[in-house]
């Protein structure tokens, strides 16, 4: 078992890293999109604890490709209290990864064998994107 992650930050962000424009197409009113990365550099942990006592690990790459399918139902959420809105098509997704580390490849199956029970795709505003009082 191995644990491919981009590391947690001294600010305690996690899992997280920019990427090209190009990457992900989107269109929120449909639920259809698209994430394709080739190549990212992250960590391989070996495993979660070591991970999260930030423990030894070695240099990998991993890509993925991720398809979310037109959705039907749509889910509106707003909380005032804590700043949050979001407007989301409920859906499902495909996904397909490899992961390269010392030397060894590591693989899923293609991606039209997987499934999910549940996806989404949307707009969500929090934190100074949440308009307030409106």
């Amino acid at each position: 078992m191995h644990d491919f992650d981009l590391g947690i930050g001294a600010d305690g962000l996690f899992w997280t890293a920019p990427l090209g424009s190009n990457t992900l197409t989107v269109d929120p009113g449909s639920g259809v999109a698209s994430l394709m990365v080739t190549n990212l550099s992250a960590l391989d942990y070996f495993s979660i604890p070591n991970a999260f006592s930030h423990g030894s690990f070695a240099p990998a790459t991993v890509s993925f490709q991720m398809h979310w399918a037109p959705g039907q139902n749509r889910q509106r959420v707003r909380d005032t209290v804590n700043g949050f809105d979001a407007d989301f098509v409920l859906n499902t997704a495909t996904m397909a990864w490899t992961a390269t580390s010392g030397g060894k490849v590591y693989q899923s199956d293609p991606e039209h064998t997987s499934f999910s029970l549940f996806a989404e795709v949307g707009h969500e505003r929090n934190g100074v994107f949440f308009p307030q009082g409106g």
